[in-house]
């Protein structure tokens, strides 16, 4: 052993008498020696002396206290104080099946989980301890399964909980407070979506209240039984906060038997099918030639006489229950032919 290590463990009372002697006299000592008698005669008047030297030769050049050659820790070691690298997250029962809880902590002596407070090391399902090969930091995990009986036989207004708590001699910490819940859905939508028909190029919105559950259930929708995606470019479908399907500007293209889709981690719901019509109005064509003026005479007579025109009801044609043309398709007008041989009409 070094000097300096013998005058710092003499003032932290670390040294033993032998050492001591040796310390003081430069001799060494055995027992019964003189120099062993002289230890108690020596202790009262020479102490303060001890102290002040054994300060001074445990300090470095700077004046600064030189590191304790006991510690074990350094920065990053286990001697801090325990740090989560994984909390618990809010969890699910499903029917049958528990909910897990996941927690891993560095620098920690024990890890356990406290719910509603407490201790339940006993359903601990997994508990690993490993080092961080590229830091050399030493990790806990630990898992706990919690099953629908404890949260339902848990009465607590705010709920079936758990924290995690990692321990060290150097300090105690507590993770955030996890929730574990009961998950489910129930069987009917509280509206299902209905038919509905819209003209070309008008807006639609296709209803739809998922069944109630928990955690709520997200709505998509599907057309002919594949999802529609509505935040595709140059998609003519929005799904509303609620879960509606807006229809921006019907097309034939959107028509087809469409279905709202409800889902959480407890289930999966479908509604009743919806059959979406698009209605395409009848549009007149463009009127034809005016027909040969006839007189209302005898057949190849001259003078007064009548002609017309038509059109079709195609622009576009009726679909799908759209409204029919409005009018007539035929037009009828007066008309004065040219009688042969003469250079006037005939009135």
């Amino acid at each position: 052993m070094n000097q300096r290590r013998r005058w710092l463990l003499l003032v932290t009372g670390g040294i033993n008498k032998v050492d001591y002697v040796f310390l003081v006299t430069g001799t060494a000592a055995t027992a019964g020696s003189s120099a062993m008698m002289m230890h108690r005669s020596c202790l009262l008047h020479l102490f303060p002396l001890f102290l002040v030297s054994a300060i001074a030769m445990a300090t470095d050049d700077g004046g600064a206290l030189l590191e304790d050659p006991l510690a074990t820790g350094r920065p990053g070691s286990d001697s801090t104080a325990p740090l989560f690298l994984e909390e618990p997250e809010d969890a699910y029962v499903v029917k049958s099946k528990a909910g897990t809880l996941s927690c891993r902590a560095a620098h920690a002596l024990q890890l356990y989980f406290v719910c509603n407070g407490e201790a339940v090391r006993t359903k601990h399902h997994s508990a690993h301890e490993f080092v961080d090969p590229m830091t050399g930091i030493r990790q806990l995990e630990v898992k706990i399964d919690i099953s629908r009986n404890d949260v339902e036989e848990y009465f607590g207004l705010d709920g079936y909980g758990c924290e995690c708590i990692a321990w060290s001699s150097f300090g105690q910490v507590k993770s955030r407070r996890a929730k574990v819940i009961v998950a489910f859905i129930r069987k009917h939508f509280t509206e299902n979506p209905y038919s509905r028909s819209v003209e070309l190029e008008r807006q639609v919105e296709l209803r739809c209240l998922a069944p109630e559950g928990i955690p709520p259930p997200d709505v998509t929708w599907q057309k002919n039984g594949v999802p529609v995606e509505p935040k595709r470019e140059g998609s003519n479908l929005i799904v509303s906060s609620e879960g509606h399907l807006l229809v921006v500007q019907a097309r034939l293209a959107d028509m087809g038997n469409y279905t709202c889709v409800s889902e959480n981690v407890a289930g999966k719901r479908i509604s009743d099918t919806a059959i979406l019509t698009v209605l395409v109005n009848g549009g007149w064509s463009s009127w034809s030639s005016w027909s040969e003026c006839t007189s209302t005479g005898q057949p190849n007579s001259c003078g007064r006489g009548n002609q017309k025109r038509t059109r079709l009801c195609t622009n576009p044609t009726p679909l799908n229950g759209g409204r029919t043309c409005q009018g007539s398709n035929v037009q009828k007008g007066d008309c004065t032919s040219i009688c042969p041989g003469k250079n006037k009409f005939f009135y």
